[in-house]
């Protein structure tokens, strides 16, 4: 080959070299271009994880991107997502496949979400785009509270609904819709319309829970049957807020079921004092059976009307159950014999002696003495003794003699 032909042959070649710099060039531009309007992180990376080249985009300074090679993922992924990253970069290699994943980064002091694609560029780099997603996550979490906020409140046994700051309601939960009676028709209806009976008083609350943020209380609901339910009540002002107007937020709790339990607890206790005070009257009146036809009858504490009535029942009772035909009423225990005891006992008395029975009174000291007389009671027609063990000596002794009959003497 000629030199002229040799020469021929390289300038060819330079022209092709040429042209296909100039595509290169041009594709690079094109690349820079789409790079710069895309708000995203672009680079080359290798199967390790390491940046082998990175591009200046709208988030990626140019001076950043001309130093960002030779860069391993770990210095800004967080260091246990390093591994997945580079997992998907090599299963992204291995099967020629777009990989995807979301990880996050450290930004100076801030964590940022990005989620990214790889597609394979060459036998051993991907291109690596990487948007933020940091807020459409926040959006996401934010939307999923909401939701489970929402279903929390349908599901709440207690009564809540929003109104405006004029009072009309434009939310009701579940519980509070049944609690009005009114079911879906609740929403549109005015708080002074469902507290009818409230209204002047619900005003200033309303304006309170608006000038100090809540308010706490009591209210009668107006049911749809016109009867009042009690509820506690707790409101809450809400700011207005992305168009929003200022609202007040309400939750009502039914407490018909609350006032129900402390009614049947305390008819429960009153049930369990008058069982006690029974047994302990019981307790403290007992028959004492001292021999065949006689019977004591110890009475320690108050003789009031109501004890006084226990005793003589128990006692006529037991005269006609047991025949008894003397009683030994015994006051050594009770305190402060006035007007009232006095008469009690005469009335025991009188009764016992109506079934044919004798009452003897044991147990009267001198203070006990000295009021009856002050009193002026007649105690005519009753035996007394100062002590029980007088008493039954005295009930006792003449049974014992007739029983024995007189004595015959021996000549």
């Amino acid at each position: 080959m000629s030199d002229e032909q040799s020469l021929k042959s390289i300038d060819g070649e330079m022209a092709a070299l040429q042209k296909r710099v100039a595509e290169l060039e041009g594709i690079r531009a094109k690349l820079e271009a789409l790079c710069s309007l895309s708000a995203a992180f672009i680079a080359v990376i290798d199967r390790d994880g390491i940046v082998r080249e990175m591009f200046a985009t709208p988030v990626i300074p140019a001076e950043m991107a001309r130093g960002g090679t030779a860069v391993p993922m770990a210095t800004v992924v967080r260091e246990d997502y390093v591994a997945r990253c580079v997992a998907v970069i090599r299963e992204s290699l291995d099967k020629r496949t777009i990989g995807s994943l979301d990880y996050p980064v450290h930004i100076g002091p801030h964590e940022v979400w990005c989620q990214a694609a790889c597609k394979p560029l060459s036998d051993d780099t991907v291109m690596w785009v990487a948007r933020d997603i940091t807020a459409q996550r926040q959006l996401a979490f934010a939307q999923a509270e909401l939701r489970d906020f929402q279903a929390l409140v349908e599901s709440a046994p207690d009564g809540v609904c929003l109104a405006s700051q004029d009072g009309a309601l434009f939310y009701a939960n579940h519980a509070f819709r049944a609690m009005t009676g009114h079911g879906d028709a609740t929403v549109g209806k005015r708080l002074f319309d469902l507290y009818a009976d409230e209204q002047d008083q619900l005003a200033g609350i309303v304006q309170r829970c608006f000038d100090h943020g809540s308010w706490q209380g009591t209210l009668d609901l107006a049911q749809h049957d016109g009867r009042p339910l009690p509820c506690q009540v707790s409101m809450v002002a809400l700011a207005a807020q992305a168009g929003r107007p200022p609202a007040v937020a309400t939750i009502a709790r039914d407490m018909t079921p609350i006032y129900n339990a402390e009614r049947e607890r305390l008819a429960l206790q009153e049930q369990v004092i008058q069982a006690q005070q029974d047994a302990l009257r019981e307790l403290s009146t007992p028959l004492v059976p001292l021999a065949e036809g006689v019977v004591a009858v110890p009475l320690i504490g108050t003789l009031d009307r109501s004890r006084a009535q226990q005793a003589m029942e128990k006692l006529l009772d037991g005269i006609v159950q047991h025949q008894f035909h003397t009683a030994i009423l015994d006051v050594t225990g009770v305190k402060d014999v006035d007007a009232e005891s006095a008469d009690a006992l005469l009335r025991i008395a009188r009764a016992a002696r109506l079934l044919g029975a004798q009452l003897m009174l044991t147990g009267i000291g001198p203070d006990t003495a000295q009021t009856l007389v002050d009193l002026g009671v007649d105690l005519s027609g009753i035996t007394t003794r100062s002590t029980l063990q007088s008493g039954i000596a005295h009930a006792l002794a003449p049974r014992a003699g007739r029983a024995a009959g007189p004595r015959s003497h021996s000549p």
